[in-house]
Parts: C-alpha cells; sequence; structure tokens
C-alpha cells in the first residue's frame, strides 16, 4: 500500500485541480474576462484527471495477486476504493458548481447540454491519457504530439469513448442520488 501513496497522491492533486479551478470560477456573477477564460481553458484541460482515477483500478488485480494475506489484499481494495470514490467525488463537485452557477445565472436550460459535454470531454480525455498516454500539459508543452491523433477514430476507439461516456453518467447520476435524499426530505419538512 505504501508504494501506491506517491501516484494516487499524484493523481488526486490533479483531480482536485479543477475543482479548485471550479470554485473560483463558478463564483456567482464573476466577470468573464480574459483571466476567467484562461482559467476556464485551464479547467477544460484538467477536468478528465478528476474521473481518470477510475481507470487506475487496472493497478489493484496485480497488487491484489501478490498481497501476502487476504488482509492486505483487503486494504488494497479499501485503499482503491477510497481514492476513486475522492476522485469521482472531485468531479461530481466540479459539476454540481457549473450547475449552480448556470442556474443562478438564468441559464438552466443549458445544465443537461453543458454536463454532456463535459462528459464526452472527459471521456476522450481518459481515454487520450489511458491510451494514448498523454496529459494534460501536452496540450501547451506538446500540441504536436496531442495534434497527430486528431482525426477519424477507429471504431474501437469508438466504443472505449462511448462507454467511458456511459460509466461517467452513470456514475455522476448516483453521486445525486444523496442529494435528491436530502433535497426530499428537507421538502417535506
Amino acid at each position: 500500500m505504501r508504494a501506491n501513496t506517491a501516484w494516487m497522491t499524484v493523481n488526486l492533486l490533479l483531480a482536485a485541480l479543477p475543482f479548485a479551478l471550479a470554485v473560483v470560477l463558478f463564483v456567482p456573477r464573476r466577470s468573464h474576462n480574459v483571466t476567467w477564460w484562461v482559467g476556464l481553458g485551464t479547467f477544460l484541460a484538467f477536468l478528465p484527471n478528476a474521473p481518470y482515477v477510475l481507470t487506475d483500478v487496472i493497478h489493484l488485480s496485480g497488487q491484489a495477486r501478490r498481497a501476502p494475506s487476504f488482509v492486505h489484499a483487503a486494504a488494497l481494495v479499501t485503499e482503491y476504493a477510497v481514492f476513486m470514490g475522492v476522485g469521482l467525488s472531485l468531479y461530481g463537485g466540479c459539476l454540481f458548481l457549473l450547475r449552480r452557477r448556470l442556474q443562478v445565472d438564468g441559464l438552466e436550460r443549458w445544465r443537461w447540454p453543458a454536463e454532456l459535454a463535459l462528459h464526452a470531454l472527459c471521456s476522450i480525455g481518459i481515454f487520450v491519457g489511458r491510451v494514448l498516454r498523454l496529459n494534460s500539459w501536452d496540450l501547451v508543452t506538446r500540441p504536436h504530439a496531442v495534434l497527430q491523433y486528431v482525426g477519424v477514430p477507429r471504431p474501437v476507439t469508438v466504443v472505449v469513448i462511448v462507454c467511458t461516456f456511459v460509466v461517467l453518467v452513470v456514475a455522476t447520476l448516483a453521486l445525486r442520488v444523496p442529494l435528491a435524499i436530502h433535497e426530499l426530505r428537507r421538502a417535506s419538512r
């Protein structure tokens, strides 16, 4: 488990960055100046890092097989569950802040299209990161490496991206269940 601490910490920091940006960017009535737009671009570039942590589950099976005991394997499963839960919660928090901003601005009708567009963006970003092994900062530091993949994707690529999109939609809808229960309880009082 100690071997996971460094890379999990880095991945959670990368997942927390878009949440921190969302807290700043989606403050109601914040003006949309050049700095805001640069922040939004940074937010969009780094947002896939939050749900990306779900794909790190690929490391779990090998580590669990090498675990010296059942207790150690159970601790690994718990560690990964917490890790993925935090990453997914940060992603859900970003979406919540965006939805709230759109609602406050009177743009509530754009909540679902914006969220679905972000799921699509993140699905592509996750594919680019996990399969093509590119990072968010490569958009600035190595744009040629990113642009070489622009074009008509292969069918298997489309299937992977669509499956990722479905997972993100289902996962974020599941995050809303506790909020919906809370709202129902509050409304019934």
